[in-house]
């Protein structure tokens, strides 16, 4: 629970190192930057993968993986709710009657995640993970993304702001609850750091 930025990304083979490239140093721009305090970690796992860690928020993260990778992976493991997404609505749909054995390097390649920033201790991780996204989607065929806390779409700080410091309440509100019914190791909301 908090306020999170979903994505979800289809990007051709030939192109996911170059549109991962361009994040990856966007990152690393930002981690040198000197008057911004802002722990950044970026790991590089492959072409096809890009991890951001921004203290207090979770892993931003972009996995492309093929279509038939994906398929795969829901039938060993089941579906995992970033992939079933693409797999059920979109990939499938987006890559009938293509002939993949002819132009390999044109394989559709999706990717699938969220970043929840809610308990990061600066806004300016949150408008980060935003930004850092938008790099990645502007350079993709196909995009979707939504921010809880709206600043991808409206470029205003202050809108996160208030996102975040609204769903800390409802985070305080259902943990004085859970507390009340005898629930131990709560979390709260009031332990967010952006919007007080």
């Amino acid at each position: 629970m908090g306020v999170c930025i979903n994505q979800k990304l289809g990007q051709y083979k030939k192109n996911v190192k170059a549109t991962l490239d361009l994040a990856q140093r966007h990152a690393e721009q930002v981690k040198e930057t000197k008057d911004i305090d802002l722990k950044i970690e970026v790991r590089r796992l492959s072409d096809f993968e890009l991890l951001i860690d921004i203290k207090g928020c979770e892993t931003l993260a972009f996995v492309f993986k093929s279509v038939k990778e994906i398929e795969e992976r829901a039938k060993k493991e089941g579906f995992s709710y970033s992939y079933a997404v693409l797999t059920n609505d979109g990939a499938k749909k987006l890559d009938e009657g293509y002939k993949i054995s002819d132009f390999p390097d044109n394989e559709k390649y999706y990717s699938a995640d969220f970043t929840k920033t809610q308990y990061a201790g600066n806004i300016l991780a949150h408008k980060l993970v935003a930004d850092i996204i938008k790099v990645v989607a502007l350079r993709c065929f196909y995009a979707e993304v939504s921010d809880e806390g709206n600043y991808y779409h409206t470029g205003e700080l202050g809108d996160a702001i208030g996102a975040i410091r609204e769903n800390g309440k409802m985070i305080d509100a259902i943990g004085a609850e859970l507390s009340a019914k005898g629930f131990e190791n709560i979390i709260k909301g009031g332990e967010t750091k952006i919007g007080k």
